[in-house]
């Protein structure tokens, strides 16, 4: 973004301007296009798109910005990430927030190769939303295995592949598939939060888009991903959490890498911010924005757009039919794709609001992005428009139809919940072949990663200090030092456990269970899963995200007996058992929706309630599901699917590197 800057002077001490943004004739023009960013057609032979990622630390507002923003230009210098005015260390790729985007037609096949360049820590690259299936030829059946699918390049390390270490290079290639809006990000611990993540978009051809006639333009310049923020490191944050009594709480927001939390005015009227990301747009078409949630802590986003509807047309990459709302709720690694129509409205800029919830709320975080309608002035000042600080209290409890409230089940026409939208590619399920059930909480049992029971057990300690332990279904989730996927024979199977076979003697200690949480499922059988919370010790809202599928969403029922409590401790009687859900079901009490029901790949769960998904297991492999909050995760809150038997897996590239203990 090109910059002017108007007036600069000396107020004292201080350096006080007014600035003003030029944006060019056209936003898709001003960096140049990968070639494989193009209009997909009908009949074309797929491209090989290859990309490099570096991947570094580097620093907010650092020595490339300059004099950014006492001087706008510079904050659109190369590698200047202004990000929210608040200098701090970051994990980057290719020293850009968010990093370099991949755009892409389905079917394409995509060539990244990872360099790491940091210094003292290992990495891997998740492609959320991907399958790894290849590419299935069309006379093969549902239940027919691909040979070229590649599920090694999933990216989590344990799992599927090794870390990679300092100064070593990775080379991942897999299909485009599906179609849609993804994102890719670390699946290191501690780095998705420091920056390392970045828009992931597959587009396909007219004639295989349902929704190709609801809108006029699909633009890469209208992906918008969100995340909250702090300012100090991933690492710096969550050990004085999980050691001490340290916050867990955002402290800021950004929107592709933007935001306004420093003041560098004199004034706090209009004051002087870093600049917020603006959307152009054109009077009289109608827009596809595609919007990513890279959150990491327990922040779910309403999302609302002054003066316009959105119409929600697709989420997770998958096409639903059309349901307008005034507002959508966003938890961490959902994304959704609204179209947002222009032709009756003013030309010029509104507010794209970002409204941070629950632990968010503390801080009352909350973002800005600028949808600039076009006209003949080409210079913009954001000061004229976000006038000072702004308020969080007009980014909240937007009023009209909202999808994907929080902690709520269906049948509410005003409060639309994932459970209640329909697929826009009809399909009838069958019954499923058999049902689990996955229960989660909190459990107050010392975790001897963070406690030792001789002398500070969880009991014992004081204050914030007695930090509990996410379980599901009373098990925490530990990773093999090789990967599960491509070095099978060098894992512990004695490690292996689930709630059907857990050993106490081996997986136990002292009433805290840690294993290789693992649950076997036949290729091609279609499961439902229950995932169930159980409601202890806080009314909040965990979003899961199962990898290297769509799952189809059944049901979702909040069962606690304070159904408006949103969030915080709960309160007596608002938490349930896996019991519970289990009675019901058998009871019959829990009706499921087979006709045309939802695909995700993330899905919240109700506070004292379940999701009740359908998977389909045609995809084999070794899969992760998980909590995307990102320290929920990386303490043990998942499981992983093993889908199929080495029999249905195709086989490892040669040379596929190996990791294991050195004793």
């Amino acid at each position: 973004m090109k910059t002017l800057l108007i007036v600069l002077w000396a107020c004292g001490l201080s350096l006080c301007c007014k600035a003003a943004t030029v944006s060019g004739s056209d936003q898709e023009n001003q960096t140049e296009k990968h070639p494989c960013d193009r209009k997909c057609k009908t009949g074309t032979k797929p491209m090989t798109c290859n990309y490099k990622f570096s991947v570094e630390y580097t620093g907010s507002l650092s020595k490339a910005c300059f004099n950014c923003p006492l001087n706008m230009s510079d904050c659109s210098r190369p590698d200047c990430n202004p990000v929210d005015g608040v200098e701090r260390s970051m994990i980057t790729v290719n020293r850009e927030l968010p990093g370099t985007p991949i755009v892409v037609c389905k079917d394409d096949t995509i060539v990244v190769v990872v360099k790491n360049k940091l210094h003292a820590a290992t990495t891997t690259v998740h492609w959320h939303g991907l399958f790894m299936h290849g590419e299935k030829d069309a006379t093969m059946g549902e239940e027919e295995f691909n040979p070229d699918a590649t599920p090694w390049a999933d990216g989590v390390p344990g799992v599927t592949q090794c870390p990679i270490l300092p100064g070593q290079t990775f080379k991942y290639k897999f299909v485009a598939n599906p179609a849609g809006t993804h994102w890719w990000h670390s699946h290191a611990a501690l780095q998705r939060e420091d920056g390392m993540y970045g828009a992931l978009i597959v587009r396909e051809p007219d004639a295989k888009n349902v929704h190709k006639d609801l809108y006029d333009e699909d633009l890469s310049s209208h992906v918008m991903i969100i995340q909250d923020w702090v300012h100090k490191s991933g690492v710096d944050m969550w050990l004085p959490h999980h050691w001490d009594d340290g916050s867990n709480k955002a402290t800021s927001f950004l929107v592709n890498g933007k935001g306004r939390f420093r003041n560098f005015g004199v004034n706090k009227f209009p004051g002087l911010f870093t600049p917020v990301e603006e959307l152009l747009v054109e009077k009289g078409k109608r827009y596809r924005i595609r919007v990513i949630n890279a959150g990491v802590s327990l922040c779910p986003v309403e999302m609302s757009v002054d003066g316009h509807a959105m119409t929600v047309i697709s989420s997770d990459g998958a096409d639903v039919e059309p349901v307008v709302v005034k507002s959508l709720i966003m938890h961490n690694g959902e994304r959704y794709d609204v179209v947002i129509d222009t032709s009756d409205k003013e030309k010029k800029t509104y507010l794209i609001r970002f409204g941070g919830l629950m632990d968010c709320g503390a801080n009352k975080i909350h973002g800005t992005a600028l949808l600039r309608y076009r006209d003949s002035n080409q210079f913009l000042d954001q000061s004229k428009i976000l006038n000072g600080p702004t308020k969080y209290s007009s980014y909240i409890n937007i009023p009209g139809k909202q999808l994907n409230s929080l902690n709520r089940g269906q049948g509410d026409p005003a409060r639309v919940s994932v459970a209640d939208l329909r697929s826009a590619r009809k399909e009838v399920l069958k019954a499923a072949d058999r049902t689990l059930y996955l229960s989660y909480n909190f459990h107050d049992t010392s975790n001897p990663e963070f406690y030792d029971d001789s002398s500070y057990s969880f009991k014992d300690v004081i204050g914030k200090n007695n930090l509990r332990t996410p379980k599901m279904n009373n098990i925490s989730l530990s990773y093999p030092v090789s990967p599960l996927l491509s070095q099978i024979e060098d894992v512990d199977i004695s490690m292996f456990c689930n709630s059907d076979n857990l050993d106490p003697d081996i997986h136990c200690k002292d009433g805290f269970c840690l294993c290789y949480h693992l649950y076997q499922l036949q290729y091609g059988e279609e499961v439902d899963l229950f995932i169930i919370d159980e409601g202890l010790p806080w009314d909040v809202s965990h979003p899961f995200h199962l990898h290297g599928f769509h799952f189809k969403v059944l049901a979702m029922e909040r069962l606690g007996a304070s159904p408006d409590h949103l969030f915080g401790w709960n309160g007596p009687g608002n938490n349930i058992t896996c019991q519970m859900v289990i009675d019901r079901d058998v009871a019959g009490m829990i009706p499921r929706n087979y006709n045309s029901p939802p695909s995700k790949d993330t899905v919240a769960v109700p506070d004292a309630g379940y999701t009740l998904i359908r998977i389909q297991a045609r995809n084999p492999g070794f899969w992760l599901m998980h909590c995307h909050m990102s320290w929920h995760n990386h303490i043990g809150m998942g499981v992983i699917f093993k889908v199929g038997s080495h029999k249905d897996w195709p086989e490892m590239p040669s040379h596929f590197p190996k990791c294991g203990n050195f004793v």
